[in-house]
């Protein structure tokens, strides 16, 4: 399968599709949450690892900004994540971002910091749910980033 896909094409066909499905709507729900994404035009698939983690790439109708209407977001078994595309070009970027953020979280959580000034993750930031991110860090760190596919960005009508 070459990606990305637009997620209206998907077929039964792509691997982990149920999967998938959830994830898409979770997506979709977490960027419906924030005030500035009045609407989703569409979206692209570009990294599928079924419920471990999915890259999306959304077209929305940003309300604070009519330049900036395309946004990865990243789900799966961590917090997700909201990126601009103006800092992260590619999927790679996409996860060593994720994974800078969530330390900059894990480290302030670990030192009894607020974490007032760190990404707003939808997480309590506890010391149990730091450990947990941390693991899955881990993992993008060791074994995903060295084997993924750098995928760049693109507006794929």
């Amino acid at each position: 399968m070459t990606y990305p896909i637009n997620y209206k094409t998907i077929t039964t066909d792509v691997d982990f599709y149920q999967e998938l499905n959830i994830l898409h709507e979770e997506a979709q729900n977490y960027l419906l949450n924030f005030k500035w994404c009045d609407e989703i035009k569409d979206s692209f698939l570009y990294t599928n690892i079924g419920s471990v983690l999915c890259i999306f790439l959304f077209e929305i109708i940003n309300t604070q900004n009519s330049e900036d209407d395309f946004v990865w977001i990243v789900v799966g078994d961590i917090p997700p994540m909201y990126l601009d595309v103006y800092g992260a070009k590619t999927t790679k970027n996409v996860i060593e971002d994720y994974i800078s953020l969530s330390e900059d979280w894990i480290d302030h959580i670990k030192a009894g910091k607020s974490v007032d000034k760190c990404y707003p993750f939808n997480a309590e930031p506890t010391v149990e749910l730091a450990g947990l991110l941390e693991k899955r860090i881990s993992f993008m760190k060791n074994t995903l980033l060295d084997n993924m596919e750098e995928l760049l960005y693109q507006t794929c009508k």
